[in-house]
């Protein structure tokens, strides 16, 4: 059986040409070997990577006109889904595997992915990891599923060379089917210097706190819908310390309008519904400094918003995209869009 976070609606990417408040259109692509695309980090204007399915990793500097493929080398049969990265450079880049037991793992490249090495492999059968968040080039998160009733959360101080546990004894109990997901990568963030924050769904919609680095942890609740294996939060993203959005949804209910947003302007100490929903599931957020808004990508479309109160769909149709970070998207069936 599949694992429930793999079965993530696809959409196909449509011929989009602008968000609102927009007047280039963006630049479209598509890898030629049409993975799904989960993870992506923006390097600056014109560099990105991106990661997903079939072992992908892969980098364009030319603003999204090309990409070129640089994974990890793995046996023939060791087919790793790529569901985050994280991209100091253009050669110093950590990339993240998600999936049951060991298909879990780290690598690292400091030479633009010509070579990389394997940094962690998870080591219980019953975890899954989601997604890593950097503050800076050496002081890093992973999170992961609950095992033995705590949320899986890992530690680096050294750029992810190396990865260790943070003191159990400094996390909530998790609810009975809380987990996070790893549709984007996105469902941990940071900001500051060691604040942290992780997003997760199922059971309930909750969001974990951490304001000295991952040693300890406070939760809250949200209001996003949760309940079913395929709800929640599915995207945590902070401009600042204070300010922050939450989106989500359902999966299995792509194109239903639930309580799929929400927003904070104290630290996630307390998170308020928008007014107005996004047009659908959603399963990446990020701020855009430029355009001063919030992006929220998902299989059925794109929203923006100013404030993460109220959000509405981009002019022209941007839709079957996974992930956005900056003026970057990365989607389904190998497809990306860079915008200025």
């Amino acid at each position: 059986m599949l694992h429930r976070r793999f079965l993530l609606i696809v959409g196909l990417a449509g011929g989009a040409l602008s968000l609102s408040a927009c007047g280039t259109a963006p630049v479209l692509n598509h890898l030629p070997s049409a993975p799904s695309l989960r993870g992506l980090s923006q390097v600056d204007s014109r560099t990105a990577w991106v990661s997903g399915s079939q072992s992908t990793a892969a980098v364009s500097h030319d603003a999204g006109r090309t990409w070129t493929a640089y994974a990890p080398d793995l046996a023939a049969d060791d087919v790793l889904d790529f569901r985050d990265i994280e991209a100091f450079s253009q050669d110093e880049v950590v990339l993240m595997a998600a999936g049951p037991g060991g298909a879990s793992r780290v690598f690292r490249t400091e030479n633009g992915g010509i070579s990389w090495d394997i940094c962690a492999v998870n080591q219980e059968p019953e975890g899954f990891w989601d997604g890593i968040a950097f503050w800076d080039r050496e002081r890093g998160l992973l999170v992961g599923d609950p095992v033995d009733g705590r949320l899986t959360v890992l530690r680096t101080l050294d750029g992810g060379r190396s990865w260790t546990p943070v003191p159990v004894a400094g996390l909530p109990l998790a609810v009975e089917g809380e987990y996070a997901f790893a549709a984007s990568g996105t469902s941990v963030a940071v900001a500051g210097e060691e604040l942290a924050w992780i997003a997760t769904g199922g059971s309930v919609a909750r969001v974990y706190g951490s304001t000295d680095g991952g040693e300890t942890w406070e939760v809250q609740t949200s209001p996003l819908s949760a309940g079913t294996a395929g709800s929640g939060i599915f995207s945590i993203a902070f401009r600042d310390a204070q300010q922050g959005v939450l989106v989500g949804g359902d999966y299995e209910l792509a194109d239903q309008v639930l309580i799929n947003a929400a927003w904070t302007t104290d630290g996630g100490l307390s998170w308020h519904a928008a007014e107005s929903m996004p047009a659908g599931y959603r399963s990446g957020v990020s701020w855009h400094p430029r355009r001063k808004q919030w992006v929220a990508v998902g299989p059925t479309g794109t929203d923006v918003s100013s404030d993460g109160i109220h959000w509405s769909p981009s002019k022209v149709e941007l839709s079957g995209f996974h992930s956005v970070d900056g003026n970057w998207m990365s989607g389904a069936q190998g497809s990306t869009a860079h915008w200025k």
